[in-house]
């Protein structure tokens, strides 16, 4: 009986050993980057001048998916961003958009706003601002990070970067620390929803000398001059179709005479990674002593700054991907030495695309077929603000205001307030129209008609791709819909709008030069999605995933369960090769 019992503890001994030895080898740090505005075909376009670690170490070394596109329709960044830090859709976290309006509270609400917590980390005496300090108290659902420290207790979970909408939905509730860039103070800080951490916050005091030895931004010569043109279309006659902010010159170089200027540069990304490197040492990632794993989530936005301005087709998004490249490549050789190679994981991704800015898409056509396009263009809904006159409205919401009050029989009177007046009360870029229900109610109108007028009248405008009701989102869109499952994705009845409307491919909800994103078109919805390091099957996998999938390995490599169950885990992560299929044969 002896002998039984000692060869039953050996075996549980060894089983124990042999749990533990796999779990010892499992990465110690997971890290997790989003590029904000990175497009998928910048990782082909630009790959002549990357360097070898930086983009290339996944693309030479690591797993890539270049099937990889947003879910959701609502390609914005704060939907984006809480994809990735819990694995699901705006649907489900309620992310539907940056701003929504709530009409049970009456107000708008921006998506990580928190009323009852306190700056932390503003400088004294700090004048009060028109910003509320942020949280994840908007956000539904569980995250990645949550999660994490549920199987393991341990561990550490950080976020970092400019935005306050990158930083606090990829860090969650229980994020031991999520720092953001706020300028009006000039520096990072955080909020009280956040357990203290004043040695991070010490990273500020490296602010001065960071800005004083960033004052200009010239081309960097990693693409030479003979292949700059080529792989930019950047006409000087396009040039007043590029915003240029004044002070830092509408062409290369460009003066960068304020803190906004620096980090809506390039460089403001290798201000991140230097604050992900500071977070690192002070935490001492990737070495607890509980023996957990680590995970951070690093918010890299400079891209998403400078590419609305100047667009995807610029010198400017050229010379600044390749910029980001050194960037990471410094970054990484870093963490192979800090954390160890073979002990960390790392993702790159995006939280959208971006669309090229409808007068350079025309000037492109017309240079490659010598015929005058009219596939993109600029749509203008918004209004001057609710206590203004409907009369100030944009030309479309204009005619829109007037088309209700002729079709439903009542008189419109353009000088008074929007409020008080008008049948729409606001627009939300880029989801659609929110009706304004008591003047419906004054009027004695069914909110049902006028949603159906409304969406009529959307239907045949330039631009408009389609349009359809909350009720009819809500019942289910056709199955002859393409956009049906995006657009249901991405609403939720308390926040979303009345009417949604999405726009045709190359249109874009911008009077203002420049360029955006926000609709489900293959330039903003397909992103890169990138994994390297310990354990991971490299190879390039034609498998269409989306960033959600990152949530589901983390948690399958380790154990656990995060994220939608409908989307993909990346077998690669577990060092095994993908089930190639067929894009097309997913939804």
């Amino acid at each position: 009986m002896r002998r039984r019992r000692t060869a039953t503890s050996a075996f549980l001994l060894l089983f124990l050993l042999a749990g533990a030895l796999g779990a010892a080898e499992k990465p110690a740090l997971v890290v997790v980057l989003s590029v904000d505005q990175m497009r998928n075909d910048y990782l082909d376009r630009f790959r002549p001048w990357f360097g070898r670690d930086g983009f290339n170490r996944f693309l030479e070394r690591g797993a890539r998916y270049p099937e990889a596109r947003l879910r959701h329709a609502a390609t914005l960044t704060c939907p984006g961003h809480t994809a990735i830090g819990t694995g699901l859709d705006p649907r489900e976290t309620g992310i539907v958009a940056n701003n929504w309006y709530d009409a049970g509270k009456a107000r708008r609400e921006y998506c990580v706003e928190d009323r009852a917590a306190q700056w932390v980390g503003a400088p004294p005496n700090a004048p009060k601002i028109p910003i509320l300090p942020a949280s994840p108290v908007l956000i539904s659902g569980d995250f990645l990070g949550d999660r994490l420290k549920e199987k393991f207790p341990g561990a550490r979970v950080v976020a970092v970067s400019l935005k306050d909408r990158a930083a606090v939905p990829m860090g969650g509730r229980k994020a031991d620390a999520a720092l953001w860039f706020v300028r009006e103070f000039g520096r990072f800080v955080t909020s009280s929803f956040y357990p203290p951490r004043r040695s991070l916050l010490a990273f500020n005091d490296r602010l001065a000398t960071f800005w004083a030895s960033h004052k200009k931004w010239d081309l960097s010569g990693r693409i030479p001059e003979k292949d700059l043109s080529r792989v930019a279309f950047d006409p000087p006659e396009l040039a007043r179709y590029k915003e240029s902010v004044p002070g830092t010159g509408d062409r290369f170089p460009h003066s960068l005479p304020g803190i906004p200027n620096v980090i809506e540069s390039p460089f403001g990304d290798e201000l991140v990674l230097e604050l992900a490197k500071y977070a690192i040492h002070d935490f001492h990632l990737g070495h607890n002593p509980a023996h957990a794993p680590d995970l951070l989530f690093v918010g890299l936005s400079a891209l998403d700054y400078y590419g609305h301005r100047f667009g995807p087709d610029s010198r400017e998004v050229a010379d600044g991907v390749v910029r980001l490249d050194g960037q990471l490549e410094a970054f990484f050789r870093w963490l192979d030495g800090e954390a160890g190679a073979r002990s960390t994981l790392v993702f790159l991704t995006s939280d959208h695309g971006m669309t090229t800015i409808p007068e350079v898409a025309r000037a492109k056509e017309r240079a490659r077929t010598g015929k005058d396009p009219n596939s993109a263009g600029r749509v203008d809904f918004g209004s001057t603000g609710d206590s203004a006159p409907v009369a100030q409205d944009s030309p479309d919401r204009l005619a829109l205001e007037k088309h209700l009050a002729k079709k439903f029989g009542y008189s419109l009177d353009p000088m008074l307030p929007n409020a008080l007046e008008g049948a729409i009360l606001r627009f939300e870029e880029p989801i659609g129209l929110y009706l304004n229900r008591p003047v419906l109610a004054r009027r004695r109108l069914a909110p049902e008609r006028v949603k159906e007028a409304v969406r009529d009248w959307l239907r045949p405008r330039p631009g408009v791709r389609a349009a359809y009701t909350n009720t009819e989102v809500e019942d289910g869109l056709p199955a002859s819909e393409s956009l049906g499952v995006a657009i249901e994705r991405s609403f939720r009845a308390d926040r979303s709008p009345d009417v949604v409307v999405s726009l045709r491919p190359g249109w874009i909800f911008r009077k203002e030069p420049g360029s955006t994103h926000g609709g489900p078109s293959e330039e903003n919805q397909r992103i890169p999605l990138l994994v390297w390091g310990s354990g991971v099957k490299p190879g390039s996998w034609n498998v269409r995933v989306s960033p959600l999938s990152i949530a589901r390995s983390v948690a399958a490599l380790y154990g656990f369960e995060a994220g939608a169950r409908d989307a993909e885990v990346l077998s690669s992560v577990l060092g095994r090769d993908e089930e190639v299929r067929s894009p097309a044969s997913r939804p």
